[in-house]
């Protein structure tokens, strides 16, 4: 007679807001039990994706978005955490997976295919050389692009002609009429309130 063996382990996985790497953390669903909550930390210490129960029915997953810079929260229903291969959880402003929750080997498959998508659509952009960086190498350019309509990006010298330069690990804006340049650093962009700003003035170095 076959007996039926249950695996109560499951993996989670986010990219880090802070270093932009993908962090994996494995927990028992039995760590779930009562108030208790789990904490899977990324490597460099800096961020952490938080499962706490909701209810008796629920548990609510909380991490800081890598792409808007929110801390997002969403509802995870103990049925599908126990019977579901993978849980996918995307941001809701930009339709990119910012968690994965579930059996090891799907959640590691449903990260590299988001991986795979997130690089299409890098690649469209023309941005396939920034690699890790890429999303937020996108989410500046969104940000610079928004400032820019809204006749908040200018230089010191009074222009709002200035030009983008993306590279790897970090992008320049040069102002086309004086010169005037400033380099963000991708961990710049991703560990401030870049994506917060009202308004970016290119400004000479004293």
């Amino acid at each position: 007679m076959n007996q039926m063996v249950i695996n109560f382990n499951r993996t989670a996985a986010y990219r880090c807001p802070s270093c932009g790497e993908i962090a994996y953390g494995d927990f028992s669903i039995f760590e779930l039990s009562g108030s208790k909550a789990v904490s899977i930390q990324c490597s460099c210490g800096q961020s952490n994706v938080m499962i706490a129960p909701e209810n008796k029915n629920n548990f609510v997953v909380s991490l800081q978005c890598i792409v808007c810079d929110e801390v997002h929260k969403f509802t995870l229903p103990f049925q599908s955490l126990a019977k579901k291969d993978c849980i996918e959880f995307a941001c809701p402003n930009v339709v990119v997976g910012l968690v994965f929750i579930g059996r090891n080997e799907a959640v590691r498959n449903s990260v590299l295919r988001n991986e795979q998508y997130i690089e299409e659509v890098i690649a469209a952009c023309g941005l396939e050389h920034t690699g890790k960086n890429g999303v937020t190498m996108l989410k500046a350019l969104d940000k610079i692009q928004d400032l820019s309509d809204n006749e908040n990006l200018y230089c010191e010298c009074g222009s709002n002609m200035i030009d983008v330069e993306v590279r790897e690990n970090d992008l320049v804006l040069e102002c086309c009429q004086c010169g005037i340049s400033i380099t963000l650093s991708a961990d710049t962009i991703r560990n401030s309130d870049f994506s917060h700003l009202e308004k970016l003035i290119l400004k000479r170095k004293k």
